[in-house]
């Protein structure tokens, strides 16, 4: 039996996990933290023995020569004495003549030998090596350096790249409030790769903090890997007539269309998930067949090197996908393509995309694309992705998911359309997250469309895949502390998980057998009286939903999912409704809890013995809490105002915890469920840095804040102060499609195009219609033009133009003899504009988005800092103070956070919070009993305490 060789080394990043063949071999550096002098050096100083024996291989006469010819290679212009050196240069210059001079004069020589001189010399050149590129080293250099000198030399002299194994120490990366920090240590990471192969070991958990918070590192240099490895034959400049050729003659071949068509450039995906997905149903002895016969078209790339072969689309076949497959992967003629584009095509690429409409056609807005779902009864599936023939996936996705709060109920005030059919739910996944997209319809109807879209066909082929699990699980098990199947038993409790079901098949098939069986029983007893029957399927579809994101988390994925109410008035009318509403909150969402390995809800509200029993043993951290195994989003008109009945009903549920735990004889982490408010001012600041930060744009404090009080001023409707969120996201991302670092005015243009009922609905439907055709114009506009291109009356213009020209940024000019209108870039507001006209105070501090808005009194309670993604607590008010000791006996005051705000100017900074003090009269009394899970309260802060 031949024996598998090593993957070859080459000068790049690569991730190291239980799913690839990548060794750790070669340098080892352990508890690679974000700040670079706390491993750095301590690299270089393991490094240090190999490059001088490097060098050794290399020259064996005195330092200074060896070291000349060396930078005549590394850096050919460091002897040019007309330009002067940089930091850089002089500190590579420096390490080259002293890893030389260690190489060459000291050797293996023991330092007992030398001379005190030797010594101190020998010393002061060991720090010149360890320190270059740390901003310690002899001139203070940056990462320059390091790329000029050892990877430089490494890269020129080593004909195979060296092993670098780096363990990225999960812990520190994910509690890293500054950003840039973290940027720099990638950086330095990215450096080495360009002279060693650098391996990579990091967690799920620090995989998904840094696809997250640093993707476009992420994108270059992990989700790509793959991608670097395609044909060499792949040419960038294929054409559509070229793909024609390699597909035309799979007409008669639909199964490897369908496989075609499930394939993807940006990841590769193993047979075996080939296999079992449902959208290619080709049998497994036939998949390796066709991909044969795909690879040989030049359509697909196979990756042999792994334990389990993996295949990827290459350019030529991503063009055949596009230009030749239609929607259902027939064969479609890439003219046809076009034609078809040409005669049904939308005004813009997509919905974020800023161009002016077309007139005499209407668009769908995106809400209304989402809400047609078809009929489930004719060809439409009951679960669907939330892909739109004109919007990129990403669009959608981004849309959806920036809004939610992590660990939190987030409330929108939105106007979405009803779905066509309200049994219909929507699926969108990236690497990392998954989202769904759902109409409420009722407690139990809700909850099964929930169970069937986690654990749907599409789900499992795509989501949780035999190569995301392992094919006995064993790619979720991250501790090694116990078996896997001990592990998804008694410590996330996932159910339907017999000895017999240990194996991805034999699961796959008893979880779909549940999941039918309790879906036939939702459409059966939606409408009915059996309170019993009705009862009993509550407590599976529980414990089915609880299951299933359960072994989400386990396998790495975050969960969010959208509950989409378009009449919250009928809903608040009928208290029966919205008690239904409420206690739905109140039993589904705790049970979405875990801490580390253990499920949540079994720590803390189990009390059944033989369930106790079957639990694995845990210690609780200091200072640590437990997680949601999913976010929440509810959407509708005016569901913000239904947060006191949420928080409520939460506060009633969470405070019936098992009695071990109520009177402290059994310890356990605390739950805490937020309810924010998402319209808020801290809501839309955190929404635009969530977007700043995924996609690298370097807007300063102060834009910042502008662009907040754009969206607010743009999207609140009148006398108000919220904003709907999905507006911001998508003016954003449209913004961003123009241009990198979009200033406000590019971001208020991207809102002139949404509907007009979204854009400045404090303004008449005809004023904002001349208004956002101003935002669009390129040139002035004239009274004829504007009328025409608004699509407005005559009438209407001559009523709301008064209402128009006294906007800011609405400026006449005169063209030959006429009067027309333009836009202008507003001129940013002095910082004295912010104070009050009588003030003779400094201004007060900018909010960033690591600052509290909770004021602090004597009877705070303390920040709590648990290591994971904060982003979401901008919005929070301390959590509610429920006792966690017996016979504890305190008073908690609250502090009231008022503001007044007199101004309606666009432009206006006179929100000012008022100034905060203690009242001894509002105080809270204490719960009668101890507790540790309390559920969170919104904050509303109309201006963001600024």
């Amino acid at each position: 039996m031949r024996t598998r060789q090593p993957a070859a080394r080459k000068r790049e990043i690569r991730l190291v996990s239980q799913s690839t063949d990548i060794s750790t071999e070669g340098i080892t550096c352990p508890a690679v933290s974000p700040r670079l002098t706390e491993w750095v050096p301590a690299l270089l100083a393991k490094l240090r023995p190999y490059t001088e024996r490097t060098i050794r291989d290399h020259a064996t006469t005195d330092p200074w020569r060896t070291s000349s010819q060396l930078l005549a290679k590394i850096l050919p212009a460091w002897q040019n004495t007309d330009n002067p050196w940089t930091d850089d240069v002089a500190e590579a210059v420096a390490y080259t003549r002293a890893i030389t001079t260690l190489a060459l004069t000291y050797g293996d020589e023991p330092s007992s030998t030398r001379s005190p001189y030797h010594q101190q010399r020998h010393a002061d050149l060991t720090d010149t090596v360890t320190t270059i590129g740390t901003g310690r080293g002899p001139v203070n250099a940056d990462l320059g350096a390091l790329a000029k000198g050892p990877v430089a030399l490494h890269r020129e002299l080593d004909d195979q790249p060296g092993a670098l194994t780096l363990l990225l120490d999960g812990d520190a990366w994910t509690a890293l409030t500054d950003r840039r920090t973290g940027v720099r240590a990638l950086a330095a990471i990215a450096v080495l790769a360009d002279g060693f192969d650098v391996r990579l070991v990091a967690s799920p958990r620090v995989r998904r903090h840094l696809s997250k918070r640093y993707p476009t590192w992420s994108e270059c240099h992990l989700d790509l890997t793959a991608s670097r490895d395609r044909s060499p034959h792949t040419n960038h400049a294929q054409t559509a007539a070229a793909a024609w050729e390699a597909i035309r003659d799979l007409d008669t071949e639909p199964g490897k269309r369908r496989l075609l068509g499930n394939l993807k450039t940006e990841y590769d995906r193993s047979y075996r998930d080939l296999t079992t997905d449902h959208a290619i149903d080709v049998a497994e002895g036939t998949i390796s067949r066709y991909v044969l016969d795909l690879e040989a078209r030049d359509l697909v790339t196979i990756d042999r090197r792994g334990q389990h072969n993996t295949v990827q689309l290459t350019d030529l076949g991503q063009l055949a996908v596009q230009q030749c497959l239609d929607d259902d992967n027939d064969l479609v003629h890439p003219d046809q393509r076009r034609l078809d584009g040409s005669l049904t095509g939308t005004p813009q690429q997509s919905t974020s995309t800023v161009s002016p409409r077309r007139a005499g056609r209407e668009t769908p807005t995106l809400d209304e694309r989402v809400a047609t779902t078809g009929n489930p009864d004719a060809d439409a599936d009951y679960v669907q992705w939330l892909t739109d023939p004109t919007n990129s996936p990403d669009q959608l996705h981004k849309r959806f998911s920036t809004v939610a709060h992590d660990d939190a109920i987030s409330l929108v005030d939105d106007h979405p359309h009803p779905f066509d059919d309200g049994r219909v739910a929507y699926l969108s996944h990236t690497n990392n997250e998954t989202l769904i997209v759902l109409q409420w319809g009722g407690p139990l109807a809700t909850l099964g469309r929930l169970a069937g879209a986690l654990l749907s066909e599409k789900a499992l082929s795509k989501i949780l895949s035999p190569s995301r699990l392992g094919q006995e699980f064993e790619a979720i098990d991250d501790t090694q502390a116990y078996p896997t199947d001990r592990i998804l038993r008694r410590g996330h409790q996932v159910g339907w998980y017999s000895d017999s079901e240990t194996t991805y098949g034999a699961w796959r098939e008893r979880i779909t057998t549940v999941r039918d069986r309790l879906l036939a029983q939702v459409a059966e007893l939606t409408d009915s009286d059996d309170t019993a029957a009705r009862t009993n399927l509550f407590k599976d579809l529980h414990g089915l939903i609880a299951s299933a994101t359960q072994l989400y988390h386990a396998a790495g994925v975050e969960l969010t999912t959208t509950i989409r109410l378009p009449d919250t008035d009928a809903l608040t009318r009928n208290p029966t409704q919205l008690q239904g509403l409420c206690t739905f909150l109140a039993k589904t969402v705790p049970k979405q809890s875990v801490y580390g390995i253990h499920a949540g809800y079994r720590m803390l509200f189990e009390d059944r013995p033989a369930k106790l029993r079957r639990r694995l043993p845990y210690e609780v951290e200091p200072d640590t809490q437990m997680d949601l195994t999913m976010s929440w989003v509810l959407a509708g008109p005016t569901v913000t105002e239904l947060s006191e009945q949420i928080t409520t009903a939460l506060t009633r549920e969470l405070s019936n915890v098992r009695e071990a735990i109520a009177d402290g004889t059994e310890h356990a982490p605390p739950l805490k469920i937020p309810v924010v408010d998402g319209t808020t001012y801290p809501a839309i600041r955190r929404v635009i840095e969530d977007i700043a930060m995924t996609h690298d744009v370097q807007w300063t404090p102060r834009e910042r804040q502008r662009l907040v009080r754009l969206c607010l001023r743009s999207f609140s409707p009148a006398d108000t102060h919220q904003a709907c969120p999905y507006d911001v996201v998508a003016s954003l991302l449209g913004a961003l499609n123009e241009s990198p670092t979009p200033t406000p005015a590019d971001v208020e243009r991207a809102a002139a195009t949404l509907s007009p009922t979204r854009f400045r609905p404090d303004l008449t439907p005809s004023a904002t219609k001349l208004y956002a055709t101003l935002l669009r114009a390129d040139d002035p506009l004239g009274r004829s033009e504007l009328i025409e291109q608004a699509g407005i009356s005559a009438s209407s213009y001559d009523r709301r133009l008064s209402d128009v020209r006294d906007l800011d940024r609405v400026t006449p000019v005169q063209e030959g003899g006429h009067r027309r209108w333009v836009t202008r870039t507003p001129t940013p507001p002095p910082v004295t504009a912010w104070l009050p006209a009588s003030s003779d105070q400094p201004a007060p501090p900018l909010v960033t988005h690591r600052q509290s808005t909770i004021p602090a009194g004597p009877n705070s309670p303390p920040p709590d800092y648990t290591g994971r993604d904060d982003r979401g607590r901008w919005d929070r008010q301390p959590p509610i103070s429920i006792l966690t000791e017996p016979g504890g006996n305190a008073d908690y005051t609250t502090h009231p956070m008022t503001t007044t705000n007199q101004s309606r100017q666009p432009n206006s900074h006179a929100h000012q919070l008022a100034d905060t003090r203690d009242h001894p009269h509002d105080t809270m009394t204490p719960t009668p009993h101890p507790t540790t899970a309390v559920a969170t309260p919104q904050t509303r802060l109309p201006n963001g305490g600024d």
